[in-house]
């Protein structure tokens, strides 16, 4: 009889040891979740900073993102080609907070601010010329998430007539 009391405490003490164990370990989970989340975010973020920086870096640079993306034919050969690189590192960034909104690491409320700069971006009349000439340079997911998309979405923002 003994023995049997012993096994019944050391069955009631495994199982509260294994449930202490599995709480801590969801715990432990969530507090990661949420490090990864906070991480990922600082690094979109500071990606989209960055390129703001770059682009307004110089009042040449920005003249010519801007002619870019409204009127590409003002822009020289050499020029165009800027505009192209600076659209390149754009839309890479982009693609990556789309990347990371699709895989549940960037949260509605993040992403549908972001989106509507993107969406802005891309329906500029340069931009699109711009599209059409390095579309395959990005993932077929984020291909069709833009092109699926229409310059009615985007609320007309004037920044001195883009």
């Amino acid at each position: 009889m003994q023995w049997d009391m012993v096994q019944a405490i050391s069955n009631v003490a495994a199982t509260i040891t294994g449930t202490l164990a599995l709480v801590y370990l969801a715990i432990q989970v969530r507090r990661n979740t949420r490090a990864t989340n906070s991480q990922t975010y600082q690094f979109a973020t500071q990606a989209l900073g960055e390129m703001a920086a770059i682009v307004g870096e110089t009042k040449e640079k920005s003249r010519i993102f801007v002619d870019g993306m409204s009127v590409p034919d003002k822009l020289s050969k050499e020029e165009y080609l800027q505009f192209a690189y600076l659209g390149i590192s754009l839309f890479r960034r982009y693609e990556n907070v789309y990347f990371q909104y699709q895989s549940g690491m960037i949260d509605d409320d993040f992403w549908f601010g972001h989106r509507h700069n993107l969406l802005w971006f891309f329906h500029r009349p340069g931009t699109q010329i711009w599209w059409r000439e390095r579309r395959l340079g990005f993932s077929k997911s984020f291909r069709e998430f833009l092109e699926s998309t229409s310059a009615n979405e985007v609320q007309s923002t004037d920044i001195r007539q883009v």
